[in-house]
């Protein structure tokens, strides 16, 4: 049965996001399309396992939080570098903020972006403290004027990662409608509804892993049309268009992947 969504060309994407990785002229503007890359099965290294101990830091981070979560991500799954990876989740509980959250640093303030995604990518890190400070962050945030669909998405991700459920905390749902609803016109998403730069691939592909975060509250017609969204505007070289288009792309496409692995298996 023919999908009622269109498909995007993973396989152009998938060449694309090698190249554009490859071309990158630090190594971790490489980390984020080798994590997604990795995940989903793609064999080829973007990234040695030599490259990943010459660039780990005598301290067992790299530059900041958000790249040492990539790189731990990555030593995760390679257990050739089981001291790399725990020599960085060694440097991240150093730097980890007394409230519970992480920052871009030591020197920096808890953010949900960045707790959420840690803490999806490395759900040892979640606990009760980190799970309460999303939750405490976040509804400070959705009781503002400026609710941001990205931080909303590092939100369902943070608390999924320490199994926190819909019934257990109500903003979760909330957080989900507020989500769907903020779907642009077109089916993708940006920061909120009808912003000034429309939808994005690196919203876009974060809303959708947020929303497929939680099986239960799953709208499948608003990822389809996340899913169409992506498939109109992917570019001809299989990247999407974006200010940092590796980043943009990488997101995009992990987001996609994901989305399609969900609606593979729902029935038509």
């Amino acid at each position: 049965m023919k999908p009622s969504y269109k498909e995007p060309d993973l396989t152009t994407a998938t060449m694309a996001l090698i190249r554009a990785a490859n071309d990158a002229p630090e190594i971790g503007r490489r980390a984020l399309a080798a994590y997604v890359l990795c995940q989903h099965n793609q064999s080829m290294p973007l990234i040695t396992d030599e490259e990943i101990r010459e660039s780990q830091h005598s301290d067992g981070g790299w530059t900041n939080v958000p790249e040492t979560v990539l790189f731990a991500g990555l030593c995760r799954l390679r257990p050739v570098l089981q001291d790399c990876y725990d020599a960085a989740l060694s440097w991240l509980r150093s730097v980890r903020m007394t409230d519970g959250g992480w920052g871009t640093s030591g020197r920096d303030i808890s953010r949900i972006p960045i707790t959420g995604l840690l803490l999806h990518l490395l759900p040892g890190f979640s606990d009760k403290k980190a799970a309460n400070w999303l939750n405490n962050e976040w509804r400070k945030d959705f009781g503002g004027s400026t609710r941001l669909t990205y931080k909303g998405a590092c939100f369902l991700l943070g608390l999924r990662a320490f199994s926190v459920t819909a019934s257990d905390c109500p903003l979760i749902k909330e957080t989900y409608s507020f989500l769907a609803a903020e779907q642009n016109e077109d089916g993708g998403f940006g920061p909120w509804k009808d912003h000034p730069i429309g939808s994005d691939p690196w919203s876009t592909g974060i809303v959708l892993l947020g929303l497929l975060s939680y099986d239960d509250l799953i709208d499948k017609k608003v990822i389809e049309r996340a899913v169409d969204w992506l498939a109109e505007t992917q570019l001809p070289n299989g990247l999407w268009p974006y200010h940092y288009i590796d980043e943009g792309s990488a997101y995009a496409y992990w987001g996609l992947v994901e989305a399609l692995k969900y609606l593979s298996r729902e029935p038509g």
